[in-house]
């Protein structure tokens, strides 16, 4: 029954005590959240005592003790509160007071059950009454769940005024820092307010951040108590505390210099008790550039590889884009490159990282500046230079001619250009100064090219229109790829071209033609009358080839060389000939020889004609290229050049005419009693310049340059009509000649191809016979051998001992079948052993029975082969007297055609005699004594057919030539064709004075012969020309038809 009865009770008295806990938890937090609230409230009070100052320090020291028995008060109260546990009685009432529904049985059951358990009379109170109660009341609270009975719900009051002060304190911290610290002093000790004679320490700085190594100035001040001393305490972060002392500097102020610091360190002044705060010394180290890495984009037209490189320094071209990343030993703010102390370029960076780029114009140096966090830069930074590698101008070379000419001013120069650069070729100009004026020609350079290998340029002198001591001036420009400062130039060398006077020249040389034409004349005389013997004109043939020989050296190479060279060999071979010749043949020489030397003159007569032809041409080329080159009103400095221009047009066409009646005894008659001549008159070509002259003086361009077109016209038709009289003239002997040259050529031809057929059988036949010789010496041999061992074992015994080992040698040639060699070796023994009797018996023998062994040419020649010879000796014969009467026709020929080669005549002569002696050889059967005979025929026919050759392809090309006509000047009238070399008239021109003949071209008819193979032969300069012309691409005008051409042929 106790037990029950006591179950129920501590269900009750548990739920009391869990009541009475969550009452203190309760008191707790009230007490907790309402000091929270007063002590902020009172840390906020100080703000009214500090604000106040030191001077009302009283205020402070009464709020201060005012603050603390507030809190103490409060802390004191909120403690009983909590730690005091209310007893069950109470808490019974109050939950009784709080459910009316318990009366009062919560009280009752506690004070019911203490009465049971003391009570000693059983009976006296009902002890079930006791235990239903109890248990009634238990079940009753136990339904009552305790957080009913006590609530947190009235700490939300506390938490309502807590928040707001909780703000507004933060509020003031954020904007105080100091506030807290100062707040707490005065509220906890109150005395703290009160003044007193102490020392206040303060420094400078108070804490900082410097470079490692560098110096540090620390500043105390001291106020109240001033001591004479203080003292600085610095402790590193790793290392022992050192104290040092200040130097005084007076009025309380100290200081200490810290010199070169290696670690951060903390540092406080003291003296005695009165101490400074403390503060922070930060050591740190600058940022530096620990490494650079470029990266180098030349220029495009460089054409060259990027190139990535460790280091600053940079070697470049110009226009070069420089990447470069780089890395430092810290973390910076900012970084940037100064480059050459002025321009300023800001670089990224990404944590110790940096990179940047910029474009390379001109050398210097730069360096980097970075910024780490405190604002420290780097103090010292590397300075790299910045090379700009030269692009250097282009170099060009004239290659040949490498020197300065003297030209004619209608020649074709072949220039030999080459030109480098160190990247790349763009343009390439011949740049030549003719007078005060600088003209330029683009030659052939493929663009981009950093060699330019040979390349040729034919320069035509004709297009310049130079007149006789006139100098131009010219060099090769070369232009390189350069993109970025622009192209860059470069020149060769410059030579000069100076114009000869080609009048004087042919001059001279008529006369200097002229007087050898006399001198060989009197030579004829003295030769005819017998005035001197012949090794006296053997004398005077020597003074004229020296004269001859210094003509040839002046000339070089000119066209008209080989008449010269023709002249002097024949001479020369005459002379040589004088002492044995007879004496017809040496005035018939002497005769062609004179002729040849006239005809020279004649042609040096000419020439000095076409000169003074070729000039007029370009006089009135250069007045027509001023005229066209004048612009706006006519000045009298351009009026003065064009006067004397026509004075100059007017000198010359004096010239050709006194010249043509000067000369008219010297020139080829053929030239003066040309049809081409007789219409010609001088007095309109003077008219048109007066009316010419008149018009410039009057100031009328348009009158001046219609006149010079009419003046053009007339000039053009009579160096035209002078071109075909002298290329009729020039032409008229080679008409007569090359025809019958080509046939005596196809002669010698045919002669040379029977001689050939008869050296090849005369020699078929000879190997023949030497067959059948060989083949019967070794039948003889074999049936000899055995007697010739005998008598060299006869020889052998008969010859003392020491001298027998010769004799092997002699076995081994007989073993071998060496007769030859042999029968030498027997020779040599007859020599040696002369005195010895017996032995020369048996060598004696011997060399009967060794030549016996060698069978002759007519001991073995059959019937057939000896056939063969008659027929053979005939042929010979018969082509030495076709020989013969070959040479006698060419000996007429030379004397209608003077420059013959006399050593034509020699070998065909030479080789006549021969073929006579290869007949007597051939009639006789010996093959081979007829073979060196006919082997000498062929190589006089041949070095004849050479030069007869060379013969007629000069005289083929020169009928070419003349038949065309000389380039004087073309006839500006429509229907009338001079050839290849006198171009076409480009404008339609009216028909004036000649009528116009029937044919497409208007050449004259005539009857002709067909020229033979050798008149077709091309001449070697042109097949040059074409090899060259088809090394190169096809003009670009004519690709197209080119292209269609050859794709037609493949379809």
């Amino acid at each position: 029954m106790k037990e029950i009865i006591g179950h129920h009770y501590d269900r009750l008295a548990g739920f009391l005590r869990v009541v009475a806990l969550r009452l203190q938890v309760l008191f707790a937090l009230d007490f907790l959240l309402r000091f929270a609230t007063a002590f902020m409230l009172a840390l906020l009070g100080c703000l009214f005592p500090i604000y106040l100052g030191d001077g009302f320090w009283y205020v402070s020291l009464f709020y201060s003790f005012g603050a603390l028995a507030f809190l103490g008060f409060l802390l004191a109260a909120g403690t009983r509160r909590v730690f005091s546990r209310p007893p069950l009685s109470r808490l019974a009432k109050e939950m009784e007071t709080k459910f009316p529904q318990l009366r009062d049985d919560v009280t009752n059951s506690l004070l019911l059950f203490p009465q049971l358990k003391e009570a000693a009379v059983p009976g006296r109170i009902s002890s079930g009454l006791i235990t239903a109660q109890i248990k009634k009341t238990a079940e009753k609270v136990s339904a009552i769940p305790p957080s009913e009975v006590i609530g947190f719900g009235r700490v939300g009051r506390n938490l309502r005024l807590l928040i707001p002060v909780l703000a507004a304190f933060c509020a003031v911290l954020a904007l105080e820092p100091s506030f807290l610290s100062r707040s707490l002093a005065l509220v906890t000790n109150p005395f703290s307010a009160i003044p007193a004679r102490e020392t206040v320490i303060s420094l400078e700085p108070k804490g900082s951040v410097i470079l490692r190594g560098s110096s540090l100035g620390i500043q105390a001040q001291a106020t109240g108590a001033v001591p004479e001393k203080l003292s600085l305490v610095i402790r590193p972060e790793a290392g022992q505390e050192t104290t040092v002392p200040m130097n005084s500097q007076g009025e309380g102020r100290f200081s200490y210099q810290v010199t070169n610091p290696q670690v951060s360190f903390r540092y406080q002044a003291f003296n005695g008790r009165s101490a400074s705060p403390a503060y922070t010394l930060r050591v740190v180290d600058p940022p530096e550039v620990k490494g650079v890495r470029l990266t180098l984009i030349p220029p495009e037209y460089a054409r060259m590889p990027r190139e990535t490189k460790e280091g600053g320094h940079i070697e470049a071209l110009k226009g070069t884009v420089v990447n470069l990343e780089g890395q430092l030993t810290k973390e910076v703010i900012s970084a940037e490159m100064i480059l050459n102390q002025e321009a300023t370029l800001s670089l990224e960076t990404r944590g110790d990282l940096f990179r940047g780029n910029w474009l390379v114009l001109s050398p210097g140096e730069y360096f980097f500046k970075v910024k780490d966090e405190f604002g420290f830069e780097n103090p010292d930074p590397v300075r790299y230079a910045i090379r700009i590698l030269p692009d250097k101008p282009p170099e060009a070379e004239i290659v040949q001619p490498a020197q300065d000419l003297e030209i004619s001013g209608e020649e074709e120069i072949p220039l030999l250009y080459t030109a480098t650069d160190d990247f790349g070729i763009t343009a390439v100009k011949l740049l030549y100064r003719k007078g005060e004026k600088e003209y330029a020609v683009s030659l052939k350079s493929p663009p981009g090219e950093r060699f330019l290998s040979p390349q040729g340029f034919k320069w035509e002198m004709s297009s310049l229109a130079l007149t006789p001591g006139e100098k131009v001036t010219y060099r090769l420009g070369v232009w390189d790829n350069d993109a970025v400062s622009g192209p860059k130039a470069g020149y060769s060398r410059s030579f000069s071209l100076s114009v000869r006077d080609e009048k004087a020249r042919a001059a001279r040389e008529g006369e200097e033609a002229h007087r050898i034409s006399e001198a060989l004349l009197s030579l004829l005389a003295d030769h005819l009358e017998e005035v001197k013997d012949r090794q006296a004109l053997t004398r005077a043939m020597e003074d004229t080839l020296k004269r001859l020989d210094q003509n040839l050296e002046r000339m070089k190479d000119r066209a008209d060389r080989p008449d010269f060279e023709a002249l002097r060999k024949n001479l020369s071979s005459l002379k040589e000939r004088m002492l044995f010749e007879g004496r017809e043949t040496i005035t018939q020489e002497m005769e062609r020889l004179a002729l040849l030397a006239e005809e020279i003159a004649k042609q040096a007569r000419m020439s000095e004609l076409e000169a003074m032809a070729k000039e007029l041409r370009n006089r009135q080329k250069r007045l027509m290229d001023f005229l066209k080159e004048l612009k706006g009103p006519l000045t009298q400095e351009a009026l003065d050049e064009a006067l004397k221009e026509l004075k100059k047009l007017a000198e010359l066409l004096h010239s050709i005419m006194e010249a043509m009646t000067r000369l008219a005894p010297q020139l080829p008659d053929e030239f003066l009693n040309s049809p081409e001549l007789s219409g010609l008159d001088f007095q309109d070509l003077f008219s048109d310049l007066e009316q010419l002259r008149k018009k410039l003086m009057e100031g009328d361009l348009a009158g001046a340059m219609e006149a010079a077109q009419r003046l053009l016209q007339s000039l053009s038709e009579m160096m035209a009509a002078m071109g075909r009289a002298g290329a009729q003239a020039a032409r008229s002997q080679m008409d007569r000649m090359q025809g019958e040259m080509s046939r005596q050529t196809g002669e010698l031809d045919k002669l040379l191809s029977e001689q050939r057929e008869i050296l090849r059988e005369t020699e078929r036949i000879d190997r023949e016979l030497r067959e059948k010789m060989l083949e019967e010496a070794q039948k003889r041999l074999k049936d000899a051998q055995p007697l010739l061992r005998e008598q060299l074992e006869r020889f052998k015994q008969s010859i003392p001992p020491e001298a027998q080992e010769g004799v092997q040698e002699g076995e081994k040639l007989l073993r071998q079948g060496r007769t030859r060699r042999l029968e030498d070796q027997v020779k040599e023994w007859l020599k040696e052993f002369e005195n010895n009797p017996e032995a020369g018996q048996f060598l004696e023998e011997m060399k009967k029975m060794l030549k016996g062994l060698r069978p002759d040419s007519q001991e073995v020649m059959g019937q057939e082969q000896k056939g063969k010879f008659p027929s053979l000796s005939s042929r010979q014969e018969a082509l030495k007297e076709r020989t013969r009467a070959l040479k006698e026709k060419l000996d007429m020929m030379a004397q209608l055609f003077p420059g013959m080669d006399t050593e034509v005549l020699k070998n065909l002569e030479g080789a006549a005699d021969s073929m006579g002696e290869a007949s007597g050889k051939l009639k006789g059967e010996d093959a081979p004594g007829a073979i060196p005979p006919e082997q000498e025929v062929l190589r006089r026919l041949n070095r004849s057919q050479q030069a007869m050759r060379q013969m007629s392809q000069q005289m083929a090309m020169r009928g070419q030539i003349n038949r065309w006509g000389r380039p004087w000047g073309y006839d500006p009238r429509p229907g009338w064709y001079y050839g290849p070399w006198a171009p076409m008239p480009t404008l339609p021109q009216p028909e004036v004075k000649r009528p116009l003949e029937r044919g497409y071209t208007g050449i004259d008819r005539e009857e002709f012969e067909t020229p033979g193979k050798d008149a077709y032969q091309v001449p070697k300069t042109f097949r040059e020309k074409i090899m060259e012309a088809l090394k190169d691409n096809a003009p670009s005008p004519y690709r197209r038809e080119v292209e269609q051409y050859f794709r037609g042929l493949s379809e």
